[in-house]
């Protein structure tokens, strides 16, 4: 189904509907699994954000910002609504939630990013020369026409970023972010799920989300890494998510 060029996939029929943001570099599907498990409780619409699986890229350059202003034309403006977001759709939501108090009624990020990592000064030194090293590629193929940016790349590039294509300013984008300001803004209830074994997102991010975020609630899965948190730890999550939403009904 698509509304206003957004894909998504709609499992359950209830008053009550949850929206689900994918993360990076997947889909819909990768909350399949846990959405399956909400079908009695809500309307659940699961949708391929702006350039993955069937709905159309944004601009070049698109952030987070712009994803959630398009994401807001998605939902109806009369009632208040619940966001479910994984990684990069964490992001979008912590977007949402800070400009749109009235419109969003509860996020759930689970192993969401945005914030900076802790990183070590050897890290630090790593990525600097690193970064010179690709602005001296891209000077050197402007100037003298050769291709040492595309071999700067292949070389040094993540997984992520050879394969963004299009979205490779959009991903740039997410990478470099600092969503403190706008998560300091969020005033709806926000849980927080993260796996103990998560590199890509770790609990220190989580933590400070906690910190940063009013109404937030932690919860650390062990065991759990980025990704199986979605499938393994589905009903670990779900449990979290459910407590979490009866909560805000009772509240």
């Amino acid at each position: 189904m698509t509304d206003k060029s957004w894909f998504y996939k709609e499992l359950g029929a209830s008053e009550n509907t949850i929206h689900w943001l994918h993360g990076w570099g997947t889909s819909h599907a990768s909350f399949s699994r846990m959405a399956e498990l909400f079908k009695k409780d809500a309307s659940n619409r699961l949708y391929d954000l702006p350039g993955f699986g069937n709905t159309p890229a944004l601009s070049k350059d698109a952030g987070t910002f712009e994803y959630s202003e398009a994401f807001i034309k998605q939902l109806d403006p009369s009632q208040s609504h619940i966001i479910i977001g994984h990684s990069y759709g964490g992001r979008v939501a912590i977007q949402l939630a800070a400009k749109y108090p009235d419109r969003i009624k509860a996020i759930i990020l689970v192993a969401g990013a945005g914030l900076q990592r802790k990183r070590s000064l050897k890290f630090k030194t790593r990525a600097f020369l690193l970064r010179t090293l690709g602005k001296l590629a891209r000077f050197s193929d402007s100037l003298f026409k050769t291709s040492f940016r595309e071999a700067y790349t292949n070389k040094f590039g993540s997984t992520d970023y050879k394969n963004a294509g299009v979205l490779r300013q959009t991903l740039v984008k997410a990478v470099t972010e600092d969503l403190s300001p706008q998560a300091r803004e969020v005033r709806c209830p926000t849980l927080l799920v993260y796996g103990s074994e998560d590199t890509d997102t770790p609990p220190e991010i989580g933590r400070k989300y906690e910190r940063l975020i009013p109404l937030a609630r932690y919860e650390e899965l062990s065991g759990y890494d980025h990704h199986d948190i979605l499938s393994r730890g589905a009903y670990q999550c779900e449990a979290l998510i459910k407590a979490f939403l009866k909560d805000i009904e009772n509240a």
